[in-house]
């Protein structure tokens, strides 16, 4: 709830806290929260008032007077909290997002994160341990798919889908996320990156999706989370997911990716013909590079043909342009969608920095840690706002995707989440 609450009850003023707080309550609290056999969930009176003791990031401490109110129908208590404090935390919303911020959006570990805290000159500065337990509180506070939803966004038509290795106690892990662009909706670890892996990721994704759309009213009860576009970097095994999982969606091959492999092959062949004229391997570099540029798919299969023709003695050539033709779809299935993205570049950004992250910060080395981990960077990566001079300076991802925040700092917006919709909790008020 809003922190005009907190001034409501200073003061005493019981009865404009109740009426502002009668639709604040009925938008927040379920019908299951109440005493069972409850009709009536939109009445309360104030039942008590407690004080809370508050840190906030510089180490000052404050009380707050918190209010409790009853419903007048099942006589069900319930704690009425503004929006800068978080429930069972003892530090402010701007504390805990800042050591959040300072944490999860630069490449410190735990320790630095600690010392440079204590450099604020604050008497009793949090261990880094402290530091880790409370990223692992933000990542397993809501999932970041449905803190977007309760934000106000949709659910993504066109998706980036992209896998990274990581190291856990000397072994290989696979960090696996999906994005619309740069805005991150899932991060999931997986031990082994075969179709299984990732057919099996992949669907706990889309039920994921499933109940939080439903949940937030995007979907019916009985329609399902379907995108209509996912673009990868190429690897097999996640394509054939995609299609085992959502049997209708059209697969997007990253251009990118594609050039490299092309400049992969045209360097093998070239070191197979050290003798070749410069203007004769320009030639052949402009003829592949004029494949991926195509307009159209029938230029694409057009332009494949004609090199097959010209090339048909090359073998490291071949190679490559059968490979063309059979992903002939997936490198033109782009031009059927105006927001598709033709590239995994905003993700592949994305998931360099969280890789380095991970290698510097030892925060995810036991298992369980993992998944926490990069929920909670997702969502500290999509509402943390961007510096002045930046393209996107004064917003967060998620305001630059659409999110109506309403002037509300990010850590409070993610506390008001936590209980339900963002534009129901925030109704125009006198």
């Amino acid at each position: 709830m809003c922190s005009q609450i907190f001034n409501l009850c200073v003061h005493g003023r019981h009865k404009a806290l109740l009426e502002y707080i009668q639709p604040l309550l009925s938008a927040q609290l379920p019908v299951e929260q109440h005493h069972q056999g409850c009709t009536d969930q939109n009445h309360y009176t104030i039942h008590s008032q407690r004080n809370r003791h508050l840190q906030g990031l510089l180490g000052t401490r404050e009380t707050i007077p918190i209010c409790r109110v009853r419903c007048q129908s099942c006589r069900a208590v319930f704690t009425v909290l503004p929006s800068f404090i978080l429930r069972y935390r003892r530090q402010d919303a701007d504390c805990l997002g800042k050591l959040l911020e300072m944490n999860l959006g630069m490449g410190l570990t735990l320790r630095e994160t600690a010392t440079l805290y204590s450099w604020m000159g604050i008497e009793h500065g949090w261990q880094p341990g402290w530091i880790w337990n409370l990223v692992q509180w933000l990542g397993n506070l809501l999932p970041v798919f449905l803190l977007l939803m309760r934000m106000g966004l949709s659910p993504p038509k066109h998706l980036l889908s992209d896998e990274k290795f990581a190291v856990l106690n000397a072994e290989q892990v696979n960090l696996f996320l999906v994005s619309e662009q740069e805005l991150i909706w899932y991060g999931k670890s997986m031990t082994t990156i075969d179709e299984d892996s990732f057919t099996q990721t992949i669907e706990t994704f889309c039920v994921g999706m499933d109940g939080a759309a439903r949940a937030s009213e995007y979907l019916e009860a009985e329609d399902e989370y379907v995108p209509i576009s996912v673009t990868t970097d190429g690897w097999i095994a996640a394509q054939n997911a995609w299609v085992a999982v959502v049997s209708s969606v059209s697969l997007i091959e990253c251009k990118l990716h594609g050039n490299k492999r092309v400049s992969c092959s045209l360097d093998e062949y070239v070191k197979a013909h050290p003798d070749l004229p410069s203007e004769q391997l320009e030639q052949v570099t402009a003829d592949f590079n004029s494949i991926l540029k195509a307009p159209s798919l029938a230029a694409f299969s057009q332009r494949i043909r004609r090199n097959l023709v010209r090339y048909h003695d090359e073998p490291i050539l071949l190679k490559r342009l059968n490979i063309l033709k059979d992903k002939r779809f997936r490198f033109t299935n782009v031009l059927k969608f105006k927001d598709a993205p033709a590239y995994s570049a905003p993700l592949d950004r994305s998931i360099r920095f969280l890789d380095e992250k991970l290698e510097v910060s030892g925060q995810f080395r036991a298992e369980h840690a993992i998944d926490p981990m990069l929920n909670a960077w997702a969502i500290v990566n999509n509402l943390r706002a961007f510096l002045p001079g930046a393209q996107k300076a004064g917003q967060s991802l998620a305001q630059f995707f659409g999110a109506k925040v309403k002037g509300i700092p990010w850590m409070e917006v993610l506390n008001l989440c936590t209980v339900g919709t963002l534009q129901n909790l925030i109704p125009t008020l006198s």
